[in-house]
């Protein structure tokens, strides 16, 4: 015969509708913040504080290089549908280009030597996200 501790350890059906609350809510959360497909996200690319180029990502429709030989260390953009990085850089750490594809507005890539930035700005990025709520 079981004891009533063990008969209390035993899952219930309200154990079960709530781990399918949980489950279905996680789900619905996933589908609402996911990023919307074809959105206008806007690379804008600034060096030395001042503007030198400006792609919108989402009507590209082939890739696009920029080479910047006048900053204090040459470098070369690489845009596309999408996405872009920093293909080449003469810079001493190499972090702009470790730092590889950047696609969802609020993204950046920085490159100190240089003293460029690029960002993506778009729609996304007014709303509320899933770390801040």
């Amino acid at each position: 015969m079981r004891s009533p501790a063990a008969e209390r350890r035993r899952p219930t059906v309200w154990d079960g509708l709530v781990v399918l609350a949980v489950v279905l809510l996680a789900g619905v959360l996933v589908f609402l913040l996911r990023p919307s497909e074809g959105s206008a996200v806007t690379a804008v690319v600034t060096l030395d504080g001042a503007v030198v180029a400006q792609y919108r990502l989402d009507q590209l429709e082939e890739p696009v290089t920029l080479t910047l030989e006048e900053a204090s260390y040459p470098l070369t953009i690489q845009a596309e549908q999408g996405r872009i990085c920093i293909t080449h850089s003469d810079c001493p750490s190499q972090d702009c280009v470790r730092t590889g594809w950047i696609s969802r507005p609020g993204q950046q890539i920085i490159c100190l030597p240089n003293r460029l930035i690029i960002f993506l700005s778009g729609a996304e990025t007014d709303g509320f996200d899933a770390v801040t709520g």
